[in-house]
């Protein structure tokens, strides 16, 4: 099955990493395919030269759900990673050429936004070196860790997680909020400063000394209708106790400690992560 996710390549004269950057992983995300757009234009027209290495852009890993301005069609691309021998849903197809295009390259940056407010922020799910290097240059707040032990008794398998099963470094910001126009200047950022801590382009960068490290503890999935308390944002304190979301039936989800909100999904369907919890690390 040919789903021609649309990849583009650009090559720098000098010998350097191979890098490559993914927009819309989740078809609601389009701050990332933006500012991909925004930079190919810039090596296209001279603007912005490419001294080493090669770069290969995916402004849009999930067309169908892009165009529907939809998460995702069958199921969440970014769970799925990886190679399916008997692909059946629509985003296993994707995870086939995605992981492709993992498997050959050395470094990959994946662009992602939120549903709600937000500055933008970092995952750093491996030890890898150059993932670590990285996220010390981004200008984020917040960089979050802790995600493959809180699913590693399941099966999913994000870029990073698939990136890292091979050795290979990979970093996840999330720029901002959907519809922020500011998240698209963040991914920006993101991409630029990533190809200057690699040396592709004549640009230097100094460590981000400001960023927090949050270890992300608890997954809540959405097992019937109910709905967040209000207002919850990401990155929002909790205290032990404190009730987080009601179901209809009268049952309530509780924190377990003290931390903070991350990343809240208010309009999750059933069976959808509704929230996270996590705290300083």
């Amino acid at each position: 099955m040919t789903l021609n996710v649309q990849s583009y390549n650009f090559t720098g004269a000098e010998q350097g990493p191979n890098i490559l950057i993914l927009g819309a992983i989740h078809g609601n995300e389009k701050c990332g395919t933006k500012a991909i757009k925004a930079i190919m234009a810039r090596l296209n027209s001279g603007d912005l030269s490419l001294k080493s290495g090669r770069i290969t852009f995916v402004p849009i890993c999930n067309p169908r759900a892009y165009a529907e301005n939809k998460r995702y069609i069958d199921v969440n691309l970014n769970r799925v990673i990886g190679h399916h021998d008997g692909a059946v849903h629509y985003e296993q197809h994707l995870a086939n050429e995605i992981a492709a295009l993992i498997d050959a390259h050395d470094f990959v940056l994946d662009l992602h936004s939120i549903h709600s407010q937000s500055a933008a922020f970092a995952f750093l799910d491996d030890p890898h070196p150059d993932a670590q290097a990285l996220c010390a240059h981004l200008d984020v707040e917040v960089i979050l860790t802790g995600w493959p032990e809180m699913y590693e008794a399941s099966e999913d398998c994000t870029t990073q997680e698939y990136a890292g099963r091979l050795g290979k470094g990979a970093v996840t910001v999330e720029c901002g909020q959907h519809d922020d126009p500011a998240a698209i200047d963040a991914a920006l950022d993101a991409i630029i400063k990533t190809c200057a801590f690699f040396d592709m382009i004549d640009q230097k960068i100094t460590p981000n000394a400001q960023s927090m490290f949050i270890q992300a503890k608890h997954k809540i999935v959405k097992n019937a209708a109910g709905q967040l308390i209000e207002p919850m944002e990401h990155l929002s304190i909790v205290r032990k106790g404190d009730v987080l979301a009601n179901y209809e039936d009268g049952s309530s989800v509780n924190a377990d400690e003290d931390g903070y909100i991350l990343l809240p999904f208010k309009e999750a369907n059933i069976g959808d992560e509704w929230f996270y919890i996590g705290s300083a690390a």
